[in-house]
C-alpha cells in the first residue's frame, strides 16, 4: 500500500486555510508591441529577399511570430508578408524586364527567390502551420510566394516575352549553336512551379516546333537527290542530300527533341514534341519518300536505311504506304525478272536470290510486320504465276539439278538452308499438280540412273513438300523411294541366296519399280546376251518365289551397266545404259559388224539403235569405228571395234543420244495435268450443284474458285458446265440463261 506523505495537522493548534483570490486587473500588452514585432519581422523578410543578414538571430524571430499568432495577430502577419512579397517581386521582375539579357536574370532571380521563400518560410513555419493551414482560402506561404510571380507576369505579359526569348534560344540550339542548358532547364522548370507550362510555355513551344520543322522539310524535301549510291548514314549537305541522308537527319532530330526534352524540358512532352516533329518531318512528306527512292534503296539493299524508314513512319501511321510500295516493288521487279530472255535459265536462282534479299529486309528492317509479310506474299504469289505453268517446270528443274550436282560441296545445314528456301519458293506457284508431275519424272531418272548426290536429302525434300501440301500429294515420290530401298534389300538378300556363276560373275542388280508409283515407260524389244538372259531368268525366279501372283515388266532403256574392255593402250571401264552395252558385247566376239547383223543381233527398233550407234561411234568417246566416217548412222554403214582408243580416263561414262525432251515430253505431262485438272473441274462444279441445287453463273464461279488450287480461265469453266450441261448433270434455268439447276 501506498502511505500518503501529506503532513498532519499541527499538534496543539488550529488548522490554516489557503485563499486564493482573483486578479484586481487582467494583463495588457504594451500598446505597441503588434507595431513593434511587425516592425521587426517586416525589417528580417527585407533582409532575407535583400540577402542581408538580419539583426535577430532566427530562433528570435521564430518566437516572435509565434507569440503574435497566439495573441491572434496572425493575419497581420500574413498581410505583412503579401506585401512584401509583392514589392519585391514587382520590383525585380519590372527591372528585368527593361534588361537586355532576360533569360539569365530571369534565372538568377527565380533561384534566389526561391532560397529566400525557403527561409522566410522556415522562420514563419508556424503561421504556416497554424493560419495558413487552417483558414480557409488562405495560402501556404510557399504557394502565396508564387503567386505573386505568376501573377505579375500574367498582368505585365513578361511571360510572352520570356517564352518568345526561350523558343529563340532553343531554335538557336537547333541551328547549331551552343546554349546554357542549365539556364534553360531552370525557366522551364519556373513555368512548371508557377502554373504557366501547360498554358503559356507548352503550346507555344510545340507550336514554334512545328512551324521550325515544317519549314525545314520543305526545304530539304525540295532538293533532295537521287539515291547515292555511296550513302553510308553520314551527315550530308542538305544541297546533296538524298532519301537515306534524309531519315539520318530525322533521326538526329529525334535524337535531339529526346535530349532537349530531358535536359531542361518536362519529360512529359517528349511524347507530344517528337509527335510534331514526325508529324512535319515524316507524316505529310511520306508519299514523296516512298515514290522518290524507296525501290532505288531496296535494290542498294541499304538495310539500315530501311529499318529507319520503318521505324519513321510507324509512329505517324503510315506503315499502309510503305505496304502499298512494298508490294508494287516486289510486283513490279518479279515481273521483270519473269520476263527477261534468260528466264528460262536463270529464273528459279534469280528469285531464290529475290526472296532471300526480300526475307533478309523483312527481318531486319521491318521488324517482321505481319501486314508487310501478308503484302510479300500476295505480292510474290500475284506476279510468279503471271506464266501459269513455267514456274513449275522451271523450279522442278531447278530440284532436280542441285540433287545431281548443287550438294555436293554443301553441308547439311546449307542444304537443308536451300531446300527450305526452294519449298518457300513453292509455296508460291499455283501449279502445284505440274509440279509434281515434272518432279516425279526428274526423280525417277536420278534414282535409277544413281545420279542423285543424297538420299537424305531427298527424303529431306519429300518430308518439307508433305508438310506443305498433304500426304497425299507426296504418297507415289514416297513410294518411289521406298522402292529403291525394298530394291537394295532385296539384292542383299539374293546375294546371300544360293546363285548361279553366271549371276555373280556380272554383279546383276535389278530396281523393282511399282507402276502405280513412277512415271508411264515404254518399254523396248531388246536381245539380251545370253550370260545376261540367264542372270535375269535366274532374278525372275528368285523374286516370283518371294512374291507370289506378281508380274514383272523389264524395262531394258532404264538400265545400266559398267563394262571392262581392253584396249591397245590398256584396259577401260566403261559405264554405259543397258542398250548401249548390249550392243557393245556384240563386238566381244566379232570385231566387225553391218548396220543390219547389229540389229539382228539385238532386235532393236531403227530409232533406238541408230541413237545407240551414233553414241558409240560418232559421240565423244568413239569406242567403234564408222565406215563410211559421218555425223549420222545409216542403215547401210559398218562398224569395226575402235581397239586403238585412247583416253587418260580409267572410267569413262558414255551418254546415250538424248532425243529432245523436251517438248513434246512436256506438252504430254502439260496435257496430262490439264486433262486431270478438267476431271477435278467437273467433280467440283458436280459437288457444288448438288450441295446447292439451284445457283447463278457468278455465284458459282466463286464458290468453285474457293474448292480449286490452280489457276483457270473463264473460257474454260464455261467450257466444263457445257459439258456437264451435255451429259445432263445440270441444266438452265428457262428464264435466266445464268441460272443453273442440278438434274438429280
Amino acid at each position: 500500500m501506498w502511505a500518503s506523505k501529506r503532513p498532519g495537522p499541527p499538534a496543539g493548534g488550529p488548522q490554516k486555510k489557503l485563499v486564493i483570490q482573483g486578479l484586481k486587473a487582467l494583463p495588457t500588452l504594451p500598446s505597441s508591441y503588434k507595431d513593434d514585432t511587425l516592425s521587426r519581422l517586416r525589417n528580417a523578410v527585407n533582409a532575407i529577399l535583400g540577402n542581408q543578414p538580419t539583426t535577430q538571430g532566427l530562433e528570435e524571430l521564430y518566437r516572435d511570430c509565434e507569440a503574435m499568432c497566439l495573441h491572434k495577430f496572425a493575419s497581420s502577419i500574413y498581410e505583412m508578408l503579401q506585401q512584401e512579397f509583392e514589392a519585391y517581386a514587382h520590383k525585380q521582375l519590372s527591372q528585368i524586364d527593361k534588361a537586355q539579357q532576360v533569360l539569365e536574370q530571369t534565372q538568377q532571380f527565380w533561384e534566389s527567390y526561391t532560397r529566400q521563400l525557403h527561409m522566410i518560410r522556415s522562420v514563419f513555419m508556424y503561421l504556416d502551420r497554424t493560419y495558413a493551414l487552417q483558414t480557409t482560402n488562405v495560402a501556404s506561404l510557399w504557394a502565396m510566394g508564387l503567386s505573386v510571380v505568376r501573377q505579375y507576369l500574367i498582368n505585365s505579359n513578361m511571360r510572352i516575352r520570356l517564352v518568345r526569348l526561350f523558343i529563340d534560344r532553343v531554335q538557336n540550339e537547333r541551328d547549331g549553336q551552343l546554349v546554357d542548358e542549365p539556364m534553360l532547364a531552370s525557366i522551364a522548370h519556373m513555368f512548371i512551379d508557377l502554373g504557366l507550362y501547360t498554358q503559356t510555355l507548352l503550346p507555344n513551344f510545340i507550336d514554334a516546333t512545328r512551324d521550325y520543322y515544317r519549314r525545314e522539310s520543305l526545304r530539304l524535301i525540295s532538293s533532295l537527290v537521287p539515291l547515292q549510291t555511296s550513302t553510308d548514314g553520314s551527315a550530308q549537305s542538305s544541297r546533296m542530300m538524298d532519301v537515306p541522308g534524309y531519315l539520318a537527319h530525322v533521326q538526329r532530330r529525334l535524337d535531339e527533341e529526346t535530349h532537349r526534352a530531358t535536359q531542361y524540358l518536362d519529360p512529359s512532352i517528349k511524347t507530344s514534341l517528337l509527335s510534331t516533329a514526325l508529324s512535319e518531318l515524316i507524316e505529310k512528306h511520306a508519299e514523296k519518300l516512298l515514290g522518290s527512292s524507296f525501290d532505288s534503296m531496296v535494290d542498294a539493299n541499304l538495310v539500315p536505311d530501311l529499318g529507319r524508314l520503318y521505324k519513321l513512319l510507324a509512329p505517324v501511321d503510315k506503315l499502309n504506304a510503305l505496304r502499298k510500295s512494298w508490294s508494287a516493288y516486289i510486283k513490279t521487279t518479279g515481273q521483270r525478272k519473269m520476263q527477261m530472255p534468260d528466264a528460262e535459265t536463270a529464273l528459279v536462282s534469280g528469285l531464290l536470290e529475290f526472296r532471300s534479299k526480300l526475307d533478309n529486309i523483312f527481318e531486319a528492317a521491318f521488324q517482321n510486320d505481319s501486314k508487310l509479310h501478308s503484302a510479300l506474299r500476295e505480292a510474290f504469289e500475284a506476279f510468279i504465276n503471271t506464266r501459269r505453268n513455267k514456274p513449275a517446270q522451271l523450279i522442278a528443274r531447278f530440284v532436280d539439278q542441285y540433287m545431281r550436282v548443287g550438294s555436293k560441296t554443301d553441308d547439311e545445314q546449307q542444304v537443308d538452308d536451300c531446300l527450305n528456301r526452294i519449298v518457300a519458293l513453292f509455296r508460291f506457284i499455283q501449279s502445284k499438280d505440274l509440279f509434281e508431275a515434272y518432279y516425279r519424272r526428274d526423280l525417277s531418272k536420278r534414282l535409277l540412273s544413281t545420279k542423285t548426290v543424297s538420299r537424305d536429302a531427298e527424303s529431306a525434300f519429300l518430308h518439307k513438300l508433305k508438310a506443305e501440301c498433304g500426304s497425299g500429294y507426296t504418297s507415289q515420290l514416297e513410294g518411289m523411294l521406298r522402292d529403291m530401298e525394298v530394291s537394295e534389300e532385296l539384292t542383299a538378300a539374293l546375294s546371300q541366296a544360293t546363285v548361279g556363276p553366271d549371276m555373280s560373275d556380272i554383279g546383276f542388280h535389278a530396281n523393282i519399280l511399282t507402276t502405280s508409283f513412277w512415271p508411264t515407260y515404254e518399254p523396248i524389244q531388246l536381245t539380251l546376251p545370253r550370260q545376261l538372259e540367264a542372270a535375269q531368268e535366274q532374278f525372275a525366279r528368285f523374286y516370283v518365289e518371294r512374291h507370289r501372283g506378281r508380274n514383272l515388266q523389264w524395262q531394258y532403256n532404264l538400265g545400266t551397266c559398267l563394262i571392262k574392255v581392253e584396249f591397245d593402250d590398256g584396259p577401260k571401264e566403261l559405264q554405259m545404259n543397258q542398250v548401249q552395252g548390249t550392243v557393245l558385247l556384240l563386238f566381244a566376239e566379232s570385231d566387225e559388224l553391218t548396220y543390219t547383223q547389229v540389229q539382228q543381233n539385238t532386235g532393236l527398233e531403227d530409232s533406238e539403235l541408230q541413237r545407240t550407234l551414233q553414241s558409240l561411234a560418232c559421240g565423244k568417246y568413239r569406242v567403234l569405228a564408222k565406215e563410211p566416217k559421218s555425223r549420222d548412222v545409216s542403215t547401210t554403214d559398218k562398224f569395226v571395234f575402235n581397239s586403238g582408243f585412247k583416253c587418260p580416263q580409267a572410267r569413262i561414262k558414255i551418254s546415250q543420244i538424248v532425243v529432245k525432251e523436251t517438248e513434246k515430253e512436256s506438252k504430254d505431262i502439260e496435257q496430262h495435268i490439264h486433262l486431270d485438272r478438267m476431271y477435278r473441274v467437273d467433280a467440283a462444279l458436280v459437288r457444288i450443284m448438288k450441295a446447292r441445287k439451284t445457283l447463278d453463273h457468278d455465284r458459282l464461279f466463286s464458290e468453285l474458285s474457293n474448292q480449286i488450287d490452280f489457276n483457270i480461265t473463264m473460257a474454260e469453266i464455261k467450257e466444263r458446265i457445257e459439258t456437264l450441261i451435255e451429259r445432263d448433270y445440270i441444266r438452265r434455268d428457262d428464264s435466266d440463261q445464268s441460272t443453273y439447276h442440278y438434274i438429280a
